[in-house]
């Protein structure tokens, strides 16, 4: 089975690129030629994901302003009525109200949620969508390293077909208000 990943050249999608390796033909679509943030870019990708069935599952891990939204409409427009299709979005948990003061950031990952709970509720859908939704990333606070949540990743995409899991929520388990006090330090 093919698995279509965006933004696989450093962080979470270069780990998931070599764990997936193990099981499974992770294609990746990176820049220059598969730019999210243009729409010839994303064009490429959706011909590519026409052009080949073998392909089941797509995680869309890249992030570029509002573009992993509009990628996330593309690929659900040719999947939503393929049973055996699976969209994995690789979101935030800066998409809850009042986490995170990357304003920008926060409402596009919040954007995507809101595509993706549309989706899911709306449409008459037959593919899968999750939205796996982390905390801290390999940083110098206390945060999840890519290896664990690619662990995740992976623990999605082996459930069986009959079940949806429409999102999941991530973060080192140290509490929300100690790591914002830590970070508070460190900028003093």
């Amino acid at each position: 089975m093919r698995v279509a990943i965006t933004g696989t050249s450093r962080g979470l999608g270069k780990v998931l690129k070599e764990k997936l390796c193990a099981r499974w033909i992770p294609i990746e679509f990176n820049r220059p030629t598969y730019d999210i943030s243009t729409k010839e870019g994303r064009k490429k990708i959706i011909d590519e994901l026409k052009s080949n069935d073998r392909y089941n599952v797509f995680i869309n891990n890249a992030h570029d302003g509002f573009s992993q939204v509009k990628l996330l409409q593309d690929v659900y427009n040719i999947w939503k009525d393929k049973a055996d299709k699976y969209i994995i979005n690789i979101n935030s948990r800066a998409k809850y109200p009042n986490i995170s003061k990357g304003y920008m950031y926060s409402a596009s990952k919040a954007a995507l949620s809101q595509l993706s709970n549309s989706l899911r509720f709306k449409e008459d859908k037959k593919c899968r969508i999750t939205d796996i939704n982390p905390g801290l990333l390999e940083s110098d606070l206390p945060s999840m390293t890519y290896g664990e949540l690619a662990q995740w990743v992976i623990y999605l995409m082996n459930k069986g077909a009959n079940i949806e899991i429409g999102e999941i929520s991530l973060w080192h388990r140290t509490s929300y208000v100690d790591v914002q006090k830590q970070k508070e330090n460190k900028s003093n």
